[in-house]
């Protein structure tokens, strides 16, 4: 999963204070100030790679990027199952 860290805002108004522990943004997602938050979503980190206010880390790893191979999510259906124990071990070359 990419992380998103929000750089946060200081200073945000010249008065010399601190600004906001914590920002809302992308569909009210909720960035602490220097903490990284998990994103799967590949529009979220595009959003964020061309914010100044955001880090992002491992970019890459997101669930629906374009040209990923796309994961089918929960359990394995009983065709699938069977299909599986049906494949070869390869490990069990002897």
């Amino acid at each position: 999963m990419a992380k998103l860290i929000w750089l946060g805002e200081d200073d945000l108004h010249g008065e010399g204070s601190a600004g906001p522990s914590f920002t809302r943004a992308f569909g009210d997602i909720k960035f602490p100030k220097g903490e990284p938050v998990e994103v799967r979503s590949y529009a979220i980190v595009q959003k964020a790679l061309i914010n100044q206010f955001f880090d992002v880390d491992d970019a890459d790893d997101v669930d629906d990027a374009p040209g990923a191979e796309k994961r089918k999510r929960g359990r394995l259906s009983n065709a699938e199952k069977a299909a599986a124990d049906k494949q070869p071990d390869p490990e069990a070359t002897t």
